[in-house]
């Protein structure tokens, strides 16, 4: 019998309950676009909602490293026990005593002998639950408006979907690649921007000031140092990824724009008839703080191409920065 299985017919486990909730409000967004969801924080201190959570954070690989009050996932079943802990946790959603603590940080080097560090910010274990269960609700939410092009820390999708369709594609033609990187792509998002798109679809007020109590956490540096967050979403936390892809779903609009029903290249005629005329047919693919552009042109227009497509990150960078369009030459 499965896991979640009711016994003698009984009401759903918490993950049927769970799947269920998620269910709805995926097909409830996919039928209405414009639709501003006003009743979402009783699922999120909802006690299915908490035990699938918890589960997953306990799960989780990171489970076993402590935040800023030195407990991990392990400790928590040992002490107060997982139902006190919940009960607790639901109680402080319930009455607005809840408050994220500061992120832990942790700088680890990046891959390729470079020197450089990647900063990460490690949530206690009752922020990480909070963050699951904000994720479980808003993400199948956000998941009915983010773009096929996308591919980065979305459910059942990964980097190697992106190359495969790099590769697709060039098999059809195309056959030059731009890939451009957003650096610090995590730490400079702004706040505001970022509240700005999660408000498109979301409406209940205690929700979105969960959000933004996470945004506004704070860093413990390994140094012992308090730092206050005024930009970025710390890697590391569960709910960081959730929130990258909402804000950076401003450039994937805009660069699969032209394949929208109506657009320049929306149809196979209309992209051969750019072809005819010299002019590019051009797509892109998301890793998330990567995106990779292809196009079929003429040999000169690749780089016009180029040109046209750091602009179009220099726009959402200011727009996520909050900061005057810089030129490129």
């Amino acid at each position: 019998m499965p896991e979640d299985a009711p016994p003698n017919g009984g009401a759903p486990g918490p993950r049927a309950r769970v799947l269920e909730m998620q269910t709805k409000l995926h097909r409830r967004t996919v039928a209405n676009p414009g639709r501003r969801f006003d009743d979402l924080f009783n699922f999120v201190h909802d006690p299915a909602t908490l035990l699938v959570a918890f589960d997953r954070v306990a799960g989780n690989q990171g489970a076993r490293t402590p935040g800023v009050d030195g407990l991990t996932a392990t400790d928590v079943g040992e002490s107060v026990g997982v139902p006190g802990f919940l009960n607790d946790l639901r109680s402080a959603l319930k009455d607005g005593s809840f408050r994220p603590l500061p992120v832990r940080e942790r700088c680890i080097p990046k891959p390729g002998g470079s020197g450089k560090v990647r900063k990460l910010g490690i949530p206690t274990i009752a922020d990480r639950v909070v963050q699951a269960a904000l994720k479980l609700v808003l993400e199948p939410i956000f998941e009915a408006d983010f773009k096929p092009v996308s591919y980065g820390f979305r459910p059942r999708r990964r980097a190697q979907d992106a190359i495969a369709e790099i590769h697709y594609f060039g098999t059809r033609g195309y056959r030059w690649v731009l890939d451009a990187d957003i650096e610090a792509c995590f730490d400079s998002i702004d706040h505001t921007a970022l509240m700005d798109r999660v408000r498109h679809r979301v409406k209940d007020k205690r929700v979105l000031a969960l959000v933004k109590a996470f945004l506004k956490a704070g860093v413990l540096t390994e140094l012992g140092e308090n730092k206050e967050t005024m930009t970025g979403t710390p890697q590391g936390g569960i709910l960081s990824p959730l929130l990258a892809n909402i804000a950076l779903s401003a450039l994937d609009e805009h660069l699969h724009g032209p394949w929208e029903p109506g657009g320049a290249m929306a149809t196979e005629g209309k992209r051969a008839y750019r072809r005819r005329k010299g002019q590019p047919t051009c797509g892109s693919s998301a890793t998330r703080t990567t995106s990779s552009s292809w196009c079929t042109a003429p040999r000169p227009t690749p780089r016009h191409y180029a040109k046209k497509s750091l602009t179009c990150l220099n726009l959402w960078d200011c727009a996520c920065r909050r900061q005057r369009p810089r030129s490129r030459t």
